[in-house]
């Protein structure tokens, strides 16, 4: 019941986000803008989204083999594929699928499994606070309103720290937890230095696809904002990101449309949704390949099972 008003609620601020988008700007000045992107446009953010799939493969596949169990980088970019197609219809189902393949390629505890997973998301999110710390350290220009929050996030990364270093018993104790007391400072660096060129690969997409429209973002307020956009996108309060990364990129970006090009809000929103849905036309074909393999096969089924039993949180 609570999962299934969680996605009602989620459809609901996406609409909501959307129609308030919408009514500002009127989707004839969207696609109007979407006239003038660039010939080069669908290929170029075809392969920023290539990128972005080998990338964060290659990371999983690292981290997996550090505290998990080695598999074949072939055989995670394959899970890694199907994902993408069980994550559009329910998230902890996407996630459930890389614990229960694990589970049944190496016979790995499941709660080992979310442990890892989790290790992975905590290291997503240091990875974009370092972006976002470099990019006000670049930039000439800082959001107001970044700066403490920023200092917030750091402030609670000492705690975490402390409390890694500490181990604490009650903690320690907990399989959940195993996995992240044991990694320490040096395995969350390795983990954070193989998820950097996903980070970054992020980063070229949003960029590409706002300069197909001619919006050119200084590299210091693109890192210190795009992942913040990049961590709203996953917070489970929308449905695939749809509506909240668009309100966000119009809020940071609108000022950097150049004069002449239309509406800043409908270039903005006309660059964000198209790459999004060239993202998830990508997604949802390799989603349908990857499944058809014998080493996903069977995959959708079990990892709603494993996603049932235990559940597992959102990542970036």
């Amino acid at each position: 019941m609570r999962a299934r008003l969680g996605r009602i609620a989620a459809w609901a601020v996406t609409g909501g986000a959307l129609g308030w988008l919408f009514w500002k700007t009127p989707i004839t000045e969207v696609v109007a803008a979407l006239k003038h992107a660039a010939p080069w446009t669908i290929p170029a953010i075809l392969v920023c989204i290539m990128i972005i799939y080998v990338a964060d493969s290659f990371a999983m596949w690292k981290t997996f083999g550090w505290f998990l169990a080695k598999l074949p980088f072939r055989d995670v970019l394959i899970v890694r594929g199907a994902t993408y197609l069980l994550a559009a219809i329910n998230y902890s189902v996407g996630q459930g699928a890389i614990v229960y393949f694990v589970h049944r390629a190496r016979g790995v505890p499941v709660m080992r499994g979310v442990a890892t997973v989790l290790l992975i998301m905590g290291t997503n999110l240091l990875v974009l606070l370092a972006f976002v710390t470099a990019g006000l350290l670049l930039s000439s220009t800082r959001p107001p309103a970044l700066v403490p929050v920023v200092g917030a996030a750091w402030a609670g990364l000492a705690v975490y720290v402390g409390i890694m270093l500490a181990r604490p018993r009650f903690l320690a104790s907990r399989p959940v937890f195993d996995v992240l007391l044991s990694a320490g400072l040096v395995g969350h660096l390795k983990a954070m230095v193989v998820r950097l060129p996903h980070i970054a690969s992020l980063v070229l997409f949003q960029m590409v696809a706002l300069r197909s429209l001619g919006v050119v973002i200084p590299l210091g307020i693109a890192l210190a904002t795009l992942p913040v956009v990049m961590f709203i996108a996953v917070l489970p309060i929308s449905v695939q990101g749809l509506g909240t990364t668009q309100a966000a990129m119009v809020l940071f970006f609108s000022s950097y449309v150049p004069a002449g090009a239309g509406d800043p809000r409908a270039v903005i929103l006309g660059a964000s949704l198209g790459a999004q849905a060239i993202a998830l036309a990508f997604q949802v074909l390799t989603g349908f390949i990857c499944l058809r393999t014998r080493t996903a096969r069977g995959l959708g089924e079990a990892a709603r099972q494993a996603a049932a039993e235990s559940p597992a949180p959102r990542a970036a």
